[in-house]
This record gives structure tokens, sequence and C-alpha cells, in this order.
């Protein structure tokens, strides 16, 4: 008989795949050698890597994913980026804001591991990085509010370290004072609200690389997207050719990478347009 096998940083729970089946019809599994692992989706965010003189929290993000799939610790979807409370009282390096990514994984504590060892190579030196890590499927109410406060008011590192205990999350801070520790479940917790953020990267191809002219559903065939609307929310359709005047920059909306585009009267190559940066800006920061 195959045995499924569902494994937590607690304890690991064994019954007949048939049961489990039953019991987490919607989940992942990975047939290994006769048995049966459970893959599971995490929310991985990260403050605070960088200097006034180093690459940003971005590249690292970044690169940190393309390193975890070279290494065959997971698969990593969209990356997103997340503004907190822009205030003088607030010691960020340029924008205080912070990063998200989706990975994949049946094996997270390889993962999270990897993403410690990762980080404490890359971080700048003077800053105070945070790593946090969440169950996608499962995470709190309460670190969805900690997210949105911290886009509107000072949190403390003290309290945020207290609501990862009394949730069971992983909450680590790697370098400095570990202050980045606030940022990083800040960005996970506004990445599952649904409602906040821009994508700087997604699954697929790079989005720096897509040019020219495409219709939404030749931009599904290269990168991971769920919609195309207009400003006001008209879905566009899906043969209707979009001018990719700048990078893709699409925004968490009802919890679906959305792309916003503008449309165009009176061109018979391109009924529509990307949205422009500063735009993209205002409804995601």
């Amino acid at each position: 008989m195959k045995y499924a096998i569902f494994y937590s940083r607690d304890f690991v729970y064994k019954c007949s795949c048939e049961t489990f089946v039953k019991q987490l019809k919607s989940n992942i599994f990975v047939g290994v050698q006769g048995y049966y692992y459970l893959s599971m989706n995490y929310l991985v965010g990260i403050d605070d890597t960088d200097n006034l003189e180093s690459r940003g929290t971005g590249f690292i993000g970044r690169t940190m994913a393309q390193q975890i799939v070279a290494n065959g610790l997971g698969k990593t979807g969209a990356i997103s980026r997340h503004q907190l409370l822009f205030d003088p009282r607030v010691p960020y390096t340029s924008h205080n804001s912070s990063l998200c990514i989706e990975v994949e994984t049946e094996c997270p504590d390889n993962l999270l591991n990897f993403m410690i060892a990762y980080l404490l190579k890359a971080c700048a030196i003077g800053s105070d990085c945070g790593l946090c890590m969440v169950d996608a499927n499962n995470v709190p109410t309460s670190i969805i509010e900690w997210g949105l406060t911290a886009k509107k008011e000072l949190v403390r590192q003290i309290d945020g370290l207290n609501l990862s205990k009394k949730e069971n999350i992983v909450l680590i801070g790697l370098t400095g004072n570990h202050d980045g520790v606030i940022g990083s479940m800040g960005a996970v917790g506004l990445r599952a609200s649904g409602n906040d953020g821009r994508f700087v990267a997604l699954k697929g191809v790079d989005v720096r690389t897509i040019t020219g002219i495409k219709t939404p559903a030749e931009l599904k065939k290269l990168v991971e997207l769920h919609s195309v609307v207009t400003p006001e929310g008209e879905p566009v359709n899906e043969n209707e050719p979009i001018l990719m005047e700048g990078w893709l920059r699409p925004v968490n909306r009802n919890g679906n990478i959305t792309l916003i585009v503008n449309k165009i009267i009176n061109n018979t190559d391109y009924g529509y347009k990307l949205a422009d940066k500063d735009y993209i800006k205002s409804i995601s920061n």
C-alpha cells in the first residue's frame, strides 16, 4: 500500500493515500519511491537586505528565487513589492519597501536553511535583514493585520516577534539589529491581503524581455497572469493587441495578478497600452 506523508515542522502524519486524498483533495502530491510527499506553497517575506550603495532588496529577492529553482528546492511564483510606512522615524534604506516570494516546495526545512545561508551571504554590510516564511494557504488574519498596520503606523520589532511566536510562524532576524523582521512579516501579510503591492517578477519569462505588441492570450502563455483590465476595471478581450511600452507591472487585486492597461482611440495597430509607471505606483504603494 502507498502512504501519504504530511510533514510540518512539528510532526509527521501518515495514513493511506485514499484517506489522505479525501481529506486534502486540493493539495498536490509528488510520488517518490512508493511514497507520496505533500508539496506546499509558502509566502516568503524579506526586508532590509541592502545599504545605500548596494543592490536593492528586489534584486536580492529575484536572484534568491532563481537559486531556489537552480538548487532543486522548489518552484517559485510571482514576486511582489509592498510599501510600508514612509516616515522619517523609520530607519529605512531608501523607500521602506519589502518583498514577498511565492514558493512551492516539498522540503520546507531545506528551503529555509538555504534561504538563511543565501541571505547571510548576499545581504549588504549594515543591513538589518529579516526573513519570514508562512504557509500560503493558512496566513493568520493577525499577520495580514500586521502588514496593514505597518503601512500606516510605527510598529515594534518585539511585537512582531511575539506575534510570530503566538501564530507559530517562521520569523528570523539575520543581520544587524534584525529590524527587517517587521517588513518581512509585513510583506507576507500584505500579499495575503489580496489587495496590496505590485509584482516585480512573474512565473515564466523575465517581464523585462516582453516587448512589442501582445494580446492578453499571448501574455498568459509567457507569464502567470490572471486578468487584464482598464483602470475602471473593464476586462480586456483576450485577442486585443496591447503595446508593451515599458515593463509589465501587474498589481495584486482581489488575490489575482492583474495587469492594468489604458484604452487607445483611433489606432489601427493596437487598442491598448500599458498603464504608466507613475499610475501603477499610485495604486499599489
